[in-house]
């Protein structure tokens, strides 16, 4: 059995898509969205180890798994970084595999619209390691929290995602 549609509920529908997308239409705004902020200036302080997190990529369902007690255990200072102004940087640790070096300088991949982040460690103050981190995110200096993200590679393909979860101490 074939069933048609009268012409009058076939216009009917079409009148109310057509009602329903000019409704659906939002005004323009129109105002100022101010000045860019500085994201250098959001980057620079000290910054103090809230969580660690691992992600397998392997996985299908990227599952992620808290291991912040690998770092933090409520009696030691968590690992801190602090990232300066004059581009150096300086790392304290007490507890946890150090993935980011004694110090050295910093820098990122883009000044404006950064990405990455890249610590230059230095060993008696000589060049020693590149260091490269991915940005969970842009820093504003009213931002309390920072994540880098770095990307355990097997083979030259990642396979494990550490997700460092820093909070603003200064």
């Amino acid at each position: 059995m074939h069933m048609k549609f009268p012409m009058r509920t076939l216009a009917s529908l079409f009148l109310l898509a057509v009602v329903a997308a000019w409704w659906g239409c939002k005004p323009e705004v129109d105002a100022e969205l101010g000045e860019p902020f500085d994201k250098l200036e959001g980057m620079i302080g000290s910054w103090e180890l809230g969580s660690f997190s691992q992600t397998d990529l392997q996985n299908a369902l990227k599952e992620s798994r808290d291991l912040s007690e690998l770092y933090i255990d409520g009696v030691v200072t968590p690992l801190q970084i602090v990232l300066n102004d004059d581009w150096s940087y300086s790392v304290s640790i007490e507890k946890g595999r150090n993935y980011f070096g004694e110090g050295g300088t910093w820098g990122l991949d883009d000044e404006t619209h950064p990405s990455y982040l890249f610590l230059y460690t230095e060993v008696d103050g000589v060049a020693s390691d590149t260091l490269q981190y991915n940005l969970g995110g842009v820093v504003r200096t009213f931002d309390n929290v920072f994540d880098i993200v770095y990307e355990r590679p097997c083979d030259g393909e990642p396979v494990l995602e550490y997700t460092f979860s820093f909070n603003r101490i200064q």
